[in-house]
């Protein structure tokens, strides 16, 4: 237990004087001429007794609180087990550069109090003492590793920080420094100041959890200091689908928009489409706190590039990343669709897609979003199906090894294959050849008459009728004339709608990258009434637009995440040039395993959009903020402190409460606070107790006897 202020010490000499009047004080006995002195010696030896153990008490009480008042004021220290050794220190500034980071709390941002806080942490370090900076989020995270010394040259680098626009993980983080810290001489007592946010987003307990026998093995001191904006009023767009998912023909489109709002926000709002810097549509709304609204609006594409791009706008607030989502769709001329035809004779008699046809292209071939080709069972088995998105198989008449084997390689590259039965009964007993859908037994229940048979959404809805229930519900009845009945499902099918008795309506299978779908009944009037009900309809068409999904290039991502897309060159090495939205260009490298492989890349530091050519061929991407940096939901202390049991926590959320917290770690916690209230207390217990037996005692029973007789007398 060291002292702050030792001198202070000496003063516990003065618990001598109470010792000194006490001894020059000591009452002698004065005698009492009496006739008889058998009652007094009585009372006198009682007295004498209780006023012995009074002094005594009274004393040490005294003494006491003068010790304790001259321990007090000589400023005693307690050091734990988790202290900063003697000697120079080594610290890590680990400074959070993620995009929720630029939220302007007040007319700062949290990254601009985040660097002051640490710019303050390297003025109180002495000299010699090392520092290292992280600031994981932007692309260059450790920006001084190993630590060294030069301190002006620190807080001139921190000062010159600035935030990314990605996520930060703070267990990847701590995790990548344990891995490091074997660099630094010494490791033990290593103190690491976290300045964060602390995103509910970036903070995965389970992960910290696993980390803290480390951290606590490597002796490190970890320092959480909050930069939590005081109100965390924010509204964003955090994610917008497209339907369709390109740009097809007259160049109509639908922006499906989700925006959310903090637990502090609430207020009018305003959404905008902007096509090509012109606004197309806006929609006026209010938002309560943490909702979430989805809101569609319409927009339509001219010019001939490739690809149309855009973006919906928010409303300006403290966080202005999240205003804006950018969008670029890809232009295409429509979506392929192959109809194979097993009934079909050569042009003749396409008796099983001629409804297929007529839900897939109702209003004609030059206002379709879709390319729908019939082909006859030959056709199919002899031509690639590499052109096309989707495939209907109707009533095929066998299902040979060279059929399985095409449909098998469809699927896997990412295509979506349709199953309808038909008069020819081959899938009843041939679907053992798509090793995907064996175990899957089938059986064919003809009905003793039609009946009206009732269609209801299955317990755990699939994506295709979520779509489908959000445009029209289900028919309640289906008149059925026969079916197909499916048992032995396995164990990765879905079932897609069911009849009230409980049998499924559909499957979906998936396979590699795409799905096989196996369909109930036909698509002709032999079997039921479906192919007549708009439910048909837009099963088919919701169908192939989930399918086409998969295949069209997608143009739109997020800061920190790959973007695939669809490059049709005979190479696997290829050089791309990539302008960004600063009008930088620089070339980045591209290694592909096949020529039939998509390319990945991973080169956007920053949301905006980028230019991507090769060979006279270009593309345009849209970058946008990661959605979980645009939650506004931050972990409490409590929370992080939870998982961190083995290791020294110490949080703050203000440099005062840090600084303290460094005092305490580095010199020990204060006791004085408490010296000095035991004292208080022991001063008023010395007060009661004094007074409680300075009071008159009753005199004894026979001494009052005895004197009163003496009285009469």
């Amino acid at each position: 237990m060291p002292f702050l202020a030792p001198w202070f010490m000496l003063a516990s000499a003065v618990a001598a004087v109470p010792l000194a009047l006490h001894l020059l004080h000591r009452r002698r006995p004065q005698p009492v001429p009496f006739s008889t002195i058998r009652f007094l010696r009585e009372a006198i030896a009682s007295t004498r007794r209780s006023r012995n153990l009074t002094n005594l008490l009274t004393l040490l009480m005294r003494v006491f609180i003068i010790l304790l008042l001259a321990l007090a004021f000589a400023r005693p220290i307690v050091r734990f087990t988790s202290f900063i050794p003697e000697g120079k220190r080594t610290a890590i500034i680990v400074l959070d550069g993620s995009a929720s980071m630029q939220f302007k709390d007040g007319e700062r941002s949290c990254f601009e109090q985040a660097k002051d806080w640490a710019l303050k942490l390297v003025g109180s370090m002495d000299d010699g003492d090392r520092i290292a900076v992280l600031c994981p989020g932007i692309a260059l995270p450790r920006v001084v590793f190993p630590p060294n010394s030069d301190h002006e040259a620190i807080a001139r680098t921190i000062g010159e920080l600035q935030p990314g626009y990605g996520a930060t993980d703070v267990a990847e983080t701590l995790s990548d420094l344990l891995g490091r810290l074997d660099d630094v001489d010494r490791a033990s007592g290593v103190e690491v100041h976290v300045f964060s946010d602390f995103q509910r987003s970036g903070w995965r307990e389970a992960e910290i959890e696993a980390l803290d026998p480390a951290l606590a093995d490597k002796g490190v001191l970890l320092f959480l200091n909050h930069v939590t904006p005081t109100v965390a009023a924010d509204a964003g767009v955090v994610k917008a689908d497209f339907m369709p998912p390109a740009i097809l023909g007259d160049g109509q489109f639908q922006a499906r928009a989700t925006v959310r709002s903090s637990l502090e926000f609430s207020g009018p709002n305003t959404l905008r489409l902007m096509v090509g810097g012109a606004e197309q549509a806006r929609q006026s709304f209010r938002l309560q706190p943490e909702q979430e609204t989805k809101f569609v609006l319409a927009g339509q594409a001219g010019g001939a590039d490739s690809f149309v791009s855009g973006q919906l706008e928010l409303e300006t607030d403290g966080f202005p990343l999240d205003d804006v989502y950018r969008f670029s769709l890809p232009r295409v001329p429509g979506i392929p669709v192959l109809l194979v035809d097993g009934s079909a004779q050569g042009e003749e008699g396409q008796r099983d897609t001629y409804f297929l046809e007529r839900a897939i292209q109702p209003r004609g071939k030059d206002t379709s979003l879709f390319l729908p080709k019939v082909v006859d069972w030959p056709t199919f088995v002899s031509s690639p199906l590499t052109a096309y998105n989707v495939v209907y198989v109707c009533n095929p008449p066998a299902l040979g090894e060279t059929a399985a084997e095409k449909l098998l390689e469809f699927v896997s590259d990412g295509g979506t294959a349709v199953l309808m039965p038909g008069q020819h009964h081959m899938l009843e007993g041939n679907l053992a050849r798509l090793p995907v859908l064996r175990g899957l037994q089938v059986r064919k229940d003809v009905l003793p008459e039609e009946k009206a048979l009732g269609i209801v959404p299955s317990e755990a809805a699939s994506q295709l009728e979520k779509r489908l229930l959000s445009i029209m519900p289900p028919p309640p009845n289906v008149v059925v004339r026969q079916r197909l009945v499916f048992a032995g499902l396995p164990a990765h099918a879905a079932t897609v709608f069911h009849y009230a008795d409980g049998a499924p309506f559909m499957l979906e299978i998936p396979h590699g990258r795409g799905s096989f779908w196996i369909t109930s009944v036909s698509a002709n009037r032999d079997w039921s009434e479906w192919p007549l009900t708009p439910f048909f309809v837009l099963c088919q068409q919701e169908l192939i637009k989930g399918g086409a999904r998969r295949n069209l290039t997608q143009l739109t991502g997020a800061v920190g995440n790959p973007v695939v897309i669809e490059w049709s060159e005979p190479v696997t090495e290829l050089d791309f040039e990539l302008t960004g939205p600063s009008g930088h260009t620089r070339t980045v490298h591209i290694t592909r395993a096949a020529t039939d492989k998509p390319v990945i890349i991973n080169e956007f530091p920053e949301p905006g959009f980028y230019l991507l050519r090769r060979q006279g061929k270009e593309s345009q991407l849209a970058i946008n903020v990661p959605d979980g940096e645009c939650m506004m939901t931050y972990v409490s202390k409590d929370e992080t402190a939870l998982p961190l049991r083995g290791v020294s926590v110490y949080q703050a959320e203000n440099w005062h409460q840090h600084q303290q917290n460094l005092a305490n770690v580095r010199q020990g916690r204060p006791l004085w606070p408490v010296l000095l209230l035991l004292a208080f207390l022991l001063a008023a217990a010395e007060e009661v107790f004094a007074n409680l037996h300075s009071r008159a005692k009753a005199v004894p029973e026979a001494l009052r006897q005895f004197l009163g007789r003496g009285a009469t007398t």
